[in-house]
């Protein structure tokens, strides 16, 4: 009896961490599209409507992502008392937003990095610099969506045959 309750605690143990690990790649691709649609609008806000930065991180403030509000809120405020040092107070807040997130380290260095792509002075330079940008994690995107599904499958049949490892190793 005590044996059949380990076996099952064991099983439903490795298959829940391999349902963890899945949720984090499916995260990582949703975070992925979330940077791209922030940086078009971004990119847009720039071209067309020759904002600035700091105005651009207000008008940030109402996209869908609560997590995101949050940051361009609070580099908002901090802009507008400080009046300078956007890049560090981008490169701040986001490095420590998008540590816990599961990005790989590439990842997170192309959207804290953002402000330091921003050196030309007319708006189409900045504009097109954003642009690579928004290919890179579009591209990086699809990458990670085409193989998602193999790695799915991958992680939940390592996650059983651990789990099975486990059992007959400790029974």
């Amino acid at each position: 009896m005590f044996k059949a309750i380990g076996i099952i605690c064991i099983l439903i143990g490795c298959v829940g961490w391999g349902n963890r690990k899945i949720g984090q790649e499916r995260e990582r691709i949703r975070q992925l599209h979330t940077m791209r649609r922030i940086l078009e609008r971004i990119r847009a806000e720039i071209a067309y409507g020759k904002h600035t930065l700091p105005e651009i991180c207000l008008m940030l403030t109402e996209i869908n992502d609560i997590r995101y509000q949050k940051c361009f809120q609070r580099i908002y405020q901090a802009a507008s008392v400080s009046g300078s040092g956007l890049p560090a107070l981008w490169k701040a807040e986001f490095e420590a937003f998008l540590k816990d997130q599961p990005l790989q380290e590439e990842e997170r260095e192309l959207f804290v990095g953002l402000p330091d792509r921003l050196g030309f002075q007319e708006e189409t330079g900045q504009a097109e610099s954003i642009g690579r940008l928004e290919e890179l994690l579009a591209q990086k995107a699809g990458y990670a969506e085409e193989g998602c599904e193999n790695k799915t499958k991958m992680i939940r049949s390592v996650s059983i045959l651990t789990g099975l490892l486990l059992t007959i190793w400790l029974l």
